[in-house]
């Protein structure tokens, strides 16, 4: 039997050329899915689901700091422990040693890394496959949008307080 993710693949495929559109939204595909049997969630998945949503909202714990940066509460490290694959989260401010600190970061880091990666072979692909188009650029300094977003983040707040 296929993996969960091989089932998908195959049942968007299917789909999607049943469709016929340019993109497809996954919430029509999901409602698709179901009425016509494609997806299968076995009963032990139930605890992925929860551990999924565990980490999503933990993910969503923010503070404030006393320099006014918005930051996340609870990091997360992936550890290897006697042949296991495990994630350990810790509140950075409660609890974690410098050594989880640190390699919460290095971990952060090489996630956005292979995201900008995907990104840029995704882009270099495009421009590759659709040469009389105008190319598609990608640009790989943050510091605009950082600094955007925490100018945001900063009259969000300050409305806040206001309001």
């Amino acid at each position: 039997m296929a993996n969960y993710n091989e089932q998908v693949i195959r049942a968007w495929d299917e789909w999607e050329d049943q469709t016929g559109n340019d993109a497809n939204d996954p919430d029509d595909f999901i409602d698709w899915a179901i009425a016509n049997n494609r997806l299968y969630t076995p009963l032990e998945d139930v605890r992925k689901i929860h551990r999924r949503r565990v980490s999503e909202a933990l993910r969503q714990v923010h503070r404030v700091d006393e320099a006014g940066t918005t930051y996340r509460a609870k990091q997360c490290v992936t550890i290897l422990e006697e042949g296991r694959q495990r994630t350990l989260v810790f509140d950075v401010d409660k609890n974690g040693t410098p050594q989880l600190r640190q390699k919460a970061v290095r971990q952060r880091r090489d996630a956005i890394a292979n995201d900008v990666y995907r990104a840029m072979s995704d882009v270099a692909h495009m421009n590759f496959a659709y040469p009389h188009d105008d190319p598609i650029q990608f640009e790989l300094d943050f510091t605009e949008d950082y600094e955007e977003r925490k100018a945001l983040e900063e009259m969000e707040r300050s409305a806040k307080k206001a309001g």
